[in-house]
């Protein structure tokens, strides 16, 4: 037998793989022993034990030149019903554990056996979509909505005035980083994805868009009226006065509609009698649905270039305020009109989905 490799030096044909015997080794003890000796003289003269040569010689008829037999399965620790419980549990209870399963099913086998079973019948665990609560009636409304709106062309969507606010915050809440390393390098530096203690520097900001346009991204003033000093209907009065009302007559004679979602801001009385006192005309709109507004995805791109371009602002301070208002305005700036236009563009594909979900969550 040969002796066994030493590290960094040539690799030979006769290469052993786990502690077996090569094919040439083989293939010498089976001619050995056709020549007429014994299994006892051959395993003292190539320096090996009797059972090895003995195994060598009776599997020699299996062996196709003399290469090593494929290993026999191991023996399965479930057994095909075991696999349908497996599998009928997991559709039943799609945010079941693994442990859960291992457990309501009675199984003995491990975790990564059950992983095993599931991926070879197509099933993953994944992260669960995060969207709105929604209701039976909740999800009716969406859906009589979708079917009044079903035959709206892409030019009738142009002509509403899609809006919506946001809260842009730059700190701690970016966005989560990816890193390649081995676990080794699990704590080095450069793997790390830090944050600052300070709080995160949040802006409320305002916007809308159509077709053939978009206003000013305008930044909304607590209401220190209010009793949380938060924002109010009149901190939203504030935004269409200043946004809203100068262009909207001009719009108003080609048939645009405004739209807002079902905020308490948008919905007070005040706010209900501005539109009606500036004869501006609102859409009735669904509740808990923003995967029907495209300006939803606007924030995102927003938010994006906001990084991009300004990665200065990252753990900024109060100090900072003006400088993240006037990014902000200079990102909404820069988005492509493009973009605005495949947003609105994309409307009876939206309303088809929640029509085909049956009002309930869509992808978008």
């Amino acid at each position: 037998m040969l002796p066994p490799r030493q590290p960094m030096t040539p690799i030979a044909l006769n290469r052993q793989f786990n502690g077996q015997l090569s094919p040439i080794s083989r293939q010498q003890i089976v001619t050995t022993y056709n020549c007429g000796f014994t299994p006892a003289a051959i395993a003292l003269g190539f320096n090996l034990i009797d059972k090895t040569v003995r195994y060598t010689i009776e599997q020699s008829a299996q062996r196709a030149s003399h290469a090593t037999l494929p290993k026999k399965p191991r023996k399965k620790s479930y057994t095909h019903v075991d696999e349908r419980n497996i599998l009928r549990f997991v559709r039943t209870n799609p945010k079941a554990t693994y442990a859960q399963v291992r457990k309501e099913v009675g199984l003995k086998c491990s975790v990564s056996t059950i992983k095993k079973i599931l991926k070879e019948n197509g099933i993953s665990n994944w992260r669960a979509r995060r969207r709105p609560f929604l209701t039976d009636s909740v999800a009716a409304k969406r859906l009589a909505w979708c079917l009044r709106h079903r035959g709206y062309t892409v030019e009738e969507w142009g002509l509403f005035i899609w809006s919506d606010e946001c809260s842009v915050e730059r700190g701690r809440g970016k966005a989560q980083e990816w890193v390649f390393r081995t676990p080794a390098q699990k704590w080095d530096k450069e793997m790390i994805q830090t944050y600052k203690a300070n709080k995160d520097l949040s802006v409320m900001v305002w916007g809308c868009f159509w077709d053939n346009g978009r206003s000013d991204l305008y930044v909304l003033d607590r209401d220190f009226a209010a009793k949380k000093h938060g924002y109010s209907a009149n901190s939203y009065i504030d935004v269409l006065n200043a946004q809203v009302a100068p262009w909207y007559e001009e719009l108003d004679d080609e048939g645009y509609i405004f739209m807002q979602d079902n905020a308490p801001i948008h919905t007070a009385h005040k706010v209900r009698d501005w539109f009606i006192e500036h004869g501006i005309r609102v859409i009735d709109w669904p509740p808990y649905s923003p995967d029907l507004n495209p300006i939803e995805h606007i924030w995102w791109v927003l938010k994006r270039m906001l990084i991009e371009h300004y990665p200065h602002l990252e753990g900024a301070s109060e100090d900072n305020i003006e400088e993240m208002q006037e990014a902000l305005k200079d990102c909404w700036a820069r988005i492509p009109k493009e973009t605005f236009d495949t947003l609105y563009k994309s409307m009876p594909r939206r309303v088809e989905a929640c029509i085909k979900a049956g009002g309930w969550h869509t992808k978008y």
